[in-house]
């Protein structure tokens, strides 16, 4: 180690205290899984939420599948189900039939098909509390544990270990990667040292927020570090060349640190652009991503410019020590299919290749939620023998009480509902409400409103759904002025709804600011005409995929990746760019594309192969649909955009070399042809 200087004392100590800081407030951010609290405040679906939580105190339910068992042992497991903490009751056959007067087989059919079919019985239980807190995910794993076969039909995840799997699993590629294309085991380690500080700082300093997605918290340290590798990437290739110019370590450093400056910052700002075009979403998820990750590539940015320089000066004999030849096998030979002839058939490739992705991604199909594709074990078997349980609420405000009745009637005449019910289905009208039952009216009355509980025979998300739901609400509307249909399927469907417009505007204003940051780097009209006409083209051909291969993709994924990507991947255009630019000062078009390629695809090749690994990765360990389309779109579509950038680029900036020149502003004299 070399002897430390005060100024780099200063920064390591000072990051290490970042870091320290933040690894303990990591745990102290709220993980919030519920999608309905990102919809704008005035959703009908939040509304309706919001109602239920002020006036009415609604328990979360879930449905318990028991298998293979007597109908005295169901009852039995259902007394024990009774007692585990956090349950307020369960509802089975029994509450509405005597059992021990009538036989199973003499149960009328309307009664038994929803509680017991095929010596397996299905029990309604409702817990004490929320479904997100502690004591009720407690007590489903108390009755899971009590149960040999079946269990509770929910899909519990959690977030933190799911991040860490996740994380952990990527990393280690990730190193590999760094070690394969690297001459130094430790250059290597000091570059995850100083991105995992920059990710740990980026997640403690989001105790800001008090609360993030699960979405964001799984998605956002893996993203960061596969999207940050090149920064770190440029400096040790800049370093590289220094120490052939520079004895003194020091001045090697600074040197490479200074030339590193501008590609570093025109790739890091053309992310952050891609990545705040998100915050225009009215749906939220999408906002708080764009804002955590493009902080996460700022402290990237900061830690590789200011700490990775302090940690190489200290480390060089390290560095030096543990240096090996690049186990990777060298791509220069690719130049050699770098030349004049290639540059109108890439470009008509290219437009080929535009025209196929643009009509694809314009027919995909799409959902809506974040794991609607795949239910649990569980929650197949129950759907399988009992159908869908698809539970919304309708709030309608409280008082007349015949046009509610009025009302009931006429939903219940839609096609798939299994159940309606309402205060005025248990007791009449004529009841003068001091005489309701308080069990009755806690469950339906509120100071201002009642409730009417629906149940269908639909899937959380399909067109039926979303028709029945449309349907739902324009009979309340024919009779009421204020009314809110409000349960996980409307949730979806103004998802659905809010998304759907959010769509454009992401796309537009991505592409205008990174457009307009690459016009002011390259100080030129056509280059970034070249740099967004190759990511935009990997971007379509990444989201046709999906409709050629007859896969719905999550609505959300699809506009998420089109400003990751998008924000992510112009970084390998502009390097090689940034070297094209450099070797035309000395090279005719074609020797300073071959050049500007040999500089460039070790740097391109890593910092790809990184987010490929990174979003595959995601992709593979994950069972929550968005995240898992979202990493197998990050991974497919970086890989791209890398080989777009690589073969099709330089014949390009080849073809329009003459146009290129003529349009850029005096930012250097080209070597003459």
């Amino acid at each position: 180690m070399r002897r430390l200087s005060i100024y780099a004392i200063l920064i390591i100590v000072l990051f290490a205290l970042l870091l320290s800081s933040s690894l303990i407030l990591i745990p102290k951010v709220k993980i919030n899984d519920n999608k309905a609290d990102y919809l704008p405040d005035k959703t009908e679906s939040k509304i309706g939420l919001v109602i239920l939580n002020e006036e009415f105190n609604l328990k979360s339910n879930a449905k318990v599948l028991v298998k293979n068992k007597s109908i005295e042992d169901i009852l039995a497991v259902k007394e024990q189900i009774k007692q585990v903490e956090g349950v307020e009751k369960v509802i089975w056959l029994d509450d509405f039939v005597d059992l021990t007067q009538t036989p199973i087989n003499f149960v009328p059919e309307n009664t038994l098909k929803n509680y017991y079919t095929d010596s397996k019985a299905l029990f309604d239980i409702t817990f004490t509390d929320d479904s997100e807190s502690d004591l009720t995910k407690e007590a489903i794993s108390d009755i899971n544990s009590l149960l040999e076969d079946g269990g509770v039909g929910l899909n519990e995840r959690n977030a933190y270990e799911i991040a860490y799997t996740v994380s952990l699993f990527a990393i280690a590629i990730i190193l590999l990667i760094i070690i394969l294309f690297t001459d130094s085991l430790f250059s290597g380690i000091l570059i995850l040292i100083t991105l995992g500080t920059a990710i740990g700082i980026n997640l403690g300093t989001n105790i800001i927020f008090k609360e993030i997605s699960d979405i964001t918290y799984i998605a956002t340290a893996i993203i960061q570090l596969a999207v940050s590798i090149d920064y770190a990437l440029v400096f040790f290739k800049n370093l590289k060349i220094a120490r052939t110019k520079f004895a003194v370590i020091n001045d090697a450093v600074n040197y490479a640190n200074k030339q590193s400056v501008k590609t570093i910052l025109a790739s890091s700002l053309t992310t952050i652009a891609g990545f705040l075009a998100l915050c225009v979403m009215n749906y939220r998820i999408g906002s708080e991503l764009g804002i955590v990750l493009a902080k996460g590539v700022l402290l990237s940015l900061v830690c590789v410019l200011l700490l990775l320089p302090q940690l190489t000066k200290v480390s060089i004999k390290l560095i030096d020590k543990t240096k090996h030849r690049s186990l990777f096998p060298s791509l220069n030979w690719l130049s050699k299919l770098i030349h004049g002839k290639m540059g109108i058939l890439m470009l008509v490739v290219l437009l080929g290749l535009l025209v196929f992705g643009y009509y694809g991604q314009s027919q995909n199909q799409f959902t809506y939620s974040d794991n609607q594709v795949e239910y649990t074990d569980i929650e197949e078997e129950i759907i399988d023998n009992f159908g869908h349980f698809n539970q919304m609420v309708l709030i309608v405000p409280k008082g007349n009480k015949q046009t509610e009745l009025t009302l009931i009637n006429e939903i219940n005449k839609l096609d798939k509902v299994k159940s309606i019910s309402g205060l005025y289905t248990l007791v009449s009208p004529e009841t003068p409400e001091e005489l309701i039952p308080a069990e009755y009216k806690a469950q339906f009355l509120s100071d201002n409103y009642s409730l009417i509980h629906i149940v269908m025979d639909l899937e959380n998300e399909s067109k039926e759904t979303f028709d029945s739901i449309k349907k739902i609400r324009n009979l309340a509307g024919k009779y009421y002025d204020e009314s809110y249909l409000t349960g996980q399927s409307p949730i979806i469907s103004d998802i659905k709804t809010t998304v759907d417009r959010d769509y454009v505007l992401v796309i537009v204003i991505s592409i205008l600011a990174i457009a307009l940051i690459i016009v002011l780097v390259f100080k030129s009209v056509v280059i970034p005409i070249l740099l967004l006409l190759i990511i935009q083209s990997a971007i379509w051909i990444n989201m046709a995929i999906p409709y050629y291969q007859g896969i719905e993709l999550v609505f959300l994924g699809y506009i998420l990746i089109s400003s990751i990507q998008l924000g992510s991947t112009i970084d390998y255009a502009i390097i090689m760019t940034e070297h094209y630019e450099k070797e035309r000062k000395e090279q005719r078009p074609v020797q300073a594309a071959k050049k500007a390629f040999i500089i460039s695809w070790h740097s391109i090749i890593v910092s790809m192969l990184s987010l490929v690994v990174a979003g595959f990765s995601i992709s593979l360990l994950m069972d929550m649909d968005l995240i898992r389309d979202l990493g197998q779109l990050i991974g497919r579509g970086t890989f791209i955009s890398g080989v777009l950038s690589l073969i099709v680029l330089p014949q390009l900036l080849i073809l329009f070399d003459k146009l290129i020149t003529k349009t850029t502003y005096r930012r250097f004299k080209h070597y003459e042809h």
